[in-house]
């Protein structure tokens, strides 16, 4: 009778432990939901980065920036993420004068205490909610500049 008892004293212990491994994983990594929303504003990020960049070019090409989001998809070699990963709702694009434009988009959290880690030439910092970002089409000397006068590295 000793030996079962121990044995169910045991399971109860490693129940015990690995329950509170779990609790404390959720607590130190944050909770899973938490970081679904970190992933879905990074890949709206990567999503406005790829569309800037698409607009670089299309700059390039034809002196103008692009009437709509969609022109650039008939653009060769031009392929850019229209909707929203989680909505499907379609970013927002628009000129704002003959030189300059704006994207927006709906985040779910504020990055303004994250570290940004994307390597662009451009500051992608946002609040929780409907963002717009004011932006101008880069030449390729622009970037080339921007990226001697931060010294070399990445921009965060």
């Amino acid at each position: 009778m000793k030996r079962a008892s121990g044995v169910k004293y045991l399971s109860a212990l490693v129940i015990v432990i690995v329950a509170l491994a779990v609790i404390a994983a959720i607590l130190i990594l944050d909770p899973p939901s938490l970081q679904r929303q970190r992933t879905l504003d990074g890949k709206r990020i990567r999503d406005l980065i790829n569309i800037s960049y698409s607009i670089d070019v299309y700059w390039e090409r034809k002196k103008s920036l692009p009437p709509e989001l969609a022109a650039l998809e008939r653009e060769p070699g031009l392929k850019v993420p229209l909707k929203d990963p989680e909505t499907g709702v379609a970013y927002v694009y628009e000129t704002t004068n003959g030189k300059s434009y704006r994207l927006c988009a709906v985040f779910s959290l504020d990055s303004s205490e994250e570290s940004q880690g994307y390597d662009s030439y451009r500051k992608w910092s946002h609040g929780a909610g409907r963002h717009c970002f004011d932006l101008k089409p880069l030449k390729s000397e622009d970037k080339i500049d921007k990226r001697q006068s931060e010294g070399g590295k990445r921009l965060k």
